[in-house]
């Protein structure tokens, strides 16, 4: 059996059309041989290492009437935070497949893709190595109107765009000032995923560093407990300040998120110097892990009642 020749550089790189693959001098049947794969119509991928949406996306976005990477695609491209990644069990299975937004009378159609039709003004479309995609701000807008997030799904999101704060090596600078999202928001109008939007920002603050802990947030600001305060400084006893996730002054509890990178050994011996660190400032601390939230709610918030308790709560 005849062994098809190499690829020629440009195209080996990548996705591609079958257009680019005539100017490349690519025959017909060099295009339909095994080790290229046809996704969709005038769309070939070559085999080989797997390329990332963006990359996978490309030919697709300047074929016909020019499309927008956008919706879950282009949440996947800006790395939003989405309940159990792109994957995630509850999403719609839609969520893995590649989103485009024409603007014109008709939404794409073509096998592998789920087409949308909207009205995208210039400041709504990012290029990204080439490749059209939608706007930080147009994405979680779209996202919104999806039916597929919860009110809570889009604070986590919208939590992480935002997050900014000074922490000593952790500084976080935010991708989306609020500020800026907030007026985009204001400006909009007659777009499906606003109402849900504007009601989650509401609920929106700054210096939350991941979802499990806006999501402990969102818990306590709805349970009748006292207030706690996101991101909160306590300077321990030698003046120098230690960043709770949670901090309740009333009652001095902090509350920490454990996540997975607490197990190493390093983390393990940072975590107890900070432990010692909150108590002879007079605080307790409280860690929470990842199989507390698995355990639920009800197990989260009695761990908190009885450390509340523990430091003179009365209820």
């Amino acid at each position: 059996m005849a062994t098809a020749k190499p690829l020629p550089e440009g195209l080996a790189a990548g996705s591609f059309t079958i257009g680019e693959a005539r100017l490349d001098g690519l025959s017909p049947w060099r295009a339909k041989a095994k080790d290229i794969h046809v996704p969709s119509r005038g769309i070939r991928v070559p085999a080989g290492p797997e390329q990332s949406l963006l990359a996978r996306a490309r030919p697709y976005t300047p074929m016909g009437t020019a499309d927008t990477v956008s919706f879950f695609s282009a949440a996947e491209i800006h790395a939003f935070k989405l309940p159990g990644g792109v994957a995630g069990v509850r999403l719609p299975l839609s969520a893995r497949i590649l989103h485009l937004t024409r603007n014109g009378s008709a939404a794409p159609r073509r096998k592998g893709v789920v087409g949308h039709r909207s009205a995208l003004p210039p400041e709504d479309v990012l290029m990204l190595q080439g490749v059209p995609v939608t706007s930080i701000p147009r994405t979680l807008v779209d996202l919104a109107g999806t039916g597929a997030l919860t009110r809570e799904d889009i604070v986590v999101i919208a939590d992480d765009l935002v997050c900014e704060h000074p922490r000593y090596q952790h500084r976080r600078i935010a991708r989306l000032p609020l500020r800026d999202l907030l007026l985009y928001v204001e400006q909009k109008s007659r777009v499906a995923g606003l109402p849900l939007l504007r009601s989650a920002l509401e609920l929106v603050c700054l210096g939350v560093d991941s979802p499990p802990e806006t999501r402990l947030r969102l818990l306590f600001g709805c349970s009748a407990i006292p207030r706690f305060e996101p991101n909160y400084v306590l300077m321990d006893s030698v003046g120098t300040p230690l960043w709770m996730d949670l901090g309740c002054p009333e009652y001095r509890l902090a509350v920490e998120y454990d996540g997975g990178h607490h197990l190493t050994p390093a983390q393990q011996q940072s975590d107890a110097l900070r432990n010692e660190r909150t108590a002879s400032a007079g605080w307790r601390q409280l860690v929470i892990n990842k199989l507390d939230v698995r355990n639920g709610d009800d197990w989260v918030l009695v761990r908190v009642r009885q450390a509340l308790r523990a430091q003179g709560w009365p209820g």
